[in-house]
């Protein structure tokens, strides 16, 4: 008596979540138990209701499984591995996890609704009472927070925004993803602190989870204020969180050649113009811009002009770049690297290949030459060979 009084206790005890299953505090017994042994439900829908039946210093135990009370109408199975099951066995110090499925009949009223579980052996008679009420469920409902609504960077900025989805619904719901953003950003979805891309996510009634909203905006994004709205939804119920994106302005500088081309030709110690169009692919203004030149040794190089204080958005500059190759510089391809450095630490290159051509100089006096022992042969000739 005094056995069984102490096992009803526990079942109470367990159900409210106030004793821990732990084989090494001194407790022997079998024990039938669920955590949820009152709960409210939709009016025609099944519940299914997990069971737990634990053995603690127990020989292996057998145990017939029923359902002796059941509602007027209702259809009670008890299901064991996903199987409507009618014996269980459970081994010393472990666990058998059950679930008790509930079937109302059509039209079932408001009110509640009376169950019991037994699981019994000659030695052994568990029972485990359990009430469903068929009443007013909480309503669906979502709620999105976030604690870092306005973002603010530049176009090329990794944006992300960390959201709390909760489900303060009665029941347990699969959250749908979805965003209204600009044209041509795109928004995706990741659970916090993962990488794979999700468009939904199971969330337990009464739970939260967080999640990131990443969001990748074009490099040509004109600075400005931009709103944006997550979207949350359920078959039931949705919730939306307005968030916003200050995009700042950013300076981008480009070289290139004149027409494009990247390449020019110089004579050996004499000057030679290049043309080099400098750029603002940005969109903020570009500012302290400074000019200069990687050449071959012994090779000069100058810039006109070497610097411009500023260089607004979208706008080009032409520069006027003179190289001159060293004296001993023989024929053949070369490579000068032409920079651009400007303010906030913007710097951008571009390579040149220079080819440097034999003068013609030395050809026109070998030419003179051969040209002048010609006349003086032909004016021998002419003189003495009459003789």
């Amino acid at each position: 008596m005094l056995r069984r009084l102490f096992a009803v206790s526990f079942v109470v005890l367990w159900a409210g979540g106030a004793v821990a299953a732990d084989p090494a505090s001194g407790i022997t017994g079998l024990f039938l138990t669920t955590k949820y042994p009152g709960l409210t439900v939709r009016a025609g829908e099944t519940t299914t209701i997990d069971l737990s039946l634990r053995n603690f210093k127990l020989p292996p135990e057998s145990l017939t499984l029923s359902v002796p009370e059941v509602a007027n109408g209702w259809k009670a199975t008890i299901l064991g591995g996903g199987q409507p099951v009618t014996a269980v066995q459970v081994a010393p110090d472990s666990e058998e996890r059950l679930q008790l499925r509930l079937e109302p009949p059509s039209g079932t009223a408001k009110g509640e609704y009376r169950f019991t579980v037994e699981a019994k052996n000659p030695q052994h008679d568990e029972k485990l009472p359990i009430t469903l009420t068929i009443g007013e469920e909480l309503p669906a409902k979502l709620k999105l927070t976030t604690n870092f609504p306005a973002l603010r960077g530049t176009a090329t900025t990794s944006f992300k925004y960390r959201v709390t989805v909760t489900n303060d619904s009665g029941r347990d719901a699969t959250i749908n993803f979805s965003a209204d953003a600009p044209k041509n950003f795109q928004v995706s979805f990741t659970e916090a602190y993962g990488s794979q891309q999700i468009t939904s996510i199971p969330i337990e009634a009464g739970k939260s989870k967080d999640v990131e909203a990443s969001l990748t905006i074009p490099r040509e994004t004109q600075a400005g204020d931009y709103k944006l709205t997550l979207h949350a939804k359920t078959e039931a119920t949705s919730a939306d969180l307005p968030v916003s994106l200050t995009i700042v302005g950013q300076a981008r500088v480009a070289l290139s050649g004149e027409g494009g081309r990247l390449s020019g030709e110089a004579y050996a110690g004499q000057n030679s113009q290049l043309t080099v169009v400098l750029r603002n692919d940005g969109s903020e203004a570009a500012r302290d811009i400074e000019l200069s030149a990687t050449t071959p040794e012994g090779w000069k190089s100058s810039f006109e002009p070497k610097q411009l204080p500023q260089l607004a958005a979208a706008q080009t500059q032409e520069v006027k770049v003179t190289l001159t190759p060293s004296e001993r510089a023989i024929a053949g391809d070369y490579q000068t690297t032409i920079r651009a450095s400007a303010a906030a630490g913007l710097s951008e290159s571009a390579n040149f290949r220079i080819t440097v051509l034999t003068s013609t100089l030395w050809g026109a006096v070998g030419i003179a030459i051969i040209a002048i022992a010609l006349l003086v042969v032909v004016f021998a000739v002419a003189r003495f060979g009459r003789r």
